[in-house]
């Protein structure tokens, strides 16, 4: 009896040891994880809300991505020409710039219209397609974005590394002892020092292209509902006539375009002509000159019967 229950108590000390030491195991854990503070706050449910985590990242993310947005508007406006004037304006005030600019006045045979070839800034390109919608009827709109993050990352890799070399060539440049080796230093470095002008440049024109998006804007009259076709009798005789017109027109300006040639082919026709005429007629004297003189030969002629 006694010994049952000395082993019971032993057994009671060995739980509350090993107990101790998981509750003292898992504290150290706590410890070093960082204090409460640090870590996202429970759910309702008791999972933790990493909705904020998740926002932040897929920001960054955003932010590493080197985008090229391209794209096209088409308006129609009353006023064409004024509506272009507006969007050089709101194309300006956005901080952008104008890389080509066209407009055509009304004339008798096309009404007035322009094009803009506009670089608007890539974080302020939804606020000016908005301003620029307002100028007149859109009757297309579209853009397309295209990821060009791995060229730029290639791009700028293979500069660092460009310059790299070219900052070792300058330091082998000042330490060579030879005329060979001199010429060969300075033959790498002037190869090494194009190359790293080239992909520069490239990089360069990259960088605009990512930070200014282009957006081609074109700007024309509304075109002019109904039928031309005429629908009477006198309506068709006149279309008629003004066909003919336009015929006889087309076919003088044809004849005024063909005259200079058809007298240069009359000219020509002329001199070759002559030409021809000449060497047939000098042929011919040469032939009669070769012809002897048949009534030189034979002497003169005497009267038929004469015996003597």
């Amino acid at each position: 009896m006694r010994r049952g229950i000395v082993l019971a108590g032993t057994a009671a000390v060995l739980l509350l040891g090993i107990a101790g030491c998981t509750a003292s195991s898992g504290g150290s854990t706590s410890s070093s994880d960082g204090s409460a503070g640090s870590l996202p706050a429970p759910a309702a449910d008791g999972a933790p809300d990493t909705s904020a985590i998740g926002t932040e990242a897929g920001v960054a993310a955003d932010a590493s991505r080197d985008v090229v947005i391209t794209g096209y508007l088409d308006l129609l406006s009353e006023d064409p020409l004024a509506a272009a004037s507006r969007a050089r304006g709101i194309v300006t005030g956005s901080g952008g710039r104008l890389d080509g600019y066209t407009e055509t006045p009304a004339n008798g045979d096309q009404p007035a219209n322009a094009q803009l070839t506009a670089r608007i800034p890539s974080d302020r390109l939804d606020e000016t397609v908005e301003s620029l919608r307002e100028l007149g009827d859109v009757r297309s709109l579209s853009t397309t974005s295209s990821d060009v993050t791995q060229q730029t990352t290639d791009l700028d890799a293979r500069i660092t590394s460009l310059q790299a070399s070219v900052d070792r060539l300058r330091t082998l440049l000042g330490t060579a002892t030879t005329a060979s080796d001199l010429v060969a230093v300075e033959t790498t470095l002037s190869e090494r020092e194009a190359d790293l002008e080239s992909l520069t440049a490239q990089r360069t024109a990259l960088a605009d292209q990512v930070d200014y998006a282009t957006l081609s804007v074109t700007v024309s009259t509304p075109g002019i509902t109904g039928s031309n076709t005429p629908s009477d009798f006198w309506g068709g005789l006149v279309a008629g006539f003004r066909a003919l017109v336009a015929a006889l027109g087309f076919a003088l300006v044809a004849l005024g375009a063909a005259l200079p040639w058809l007298v240069f082919l009359a000219v020509v026709g002329a001199v070759v002509f002559g030409i021809v005429r000449a060497i047939g007629a000098a042929r011919r004297r040469r032939r009669l000159a070769r012809v002897p003189d048949a009534s030189a030969d034979s002497g003169p002629e005497r009267p038929v019967g004469d015996v003597s």
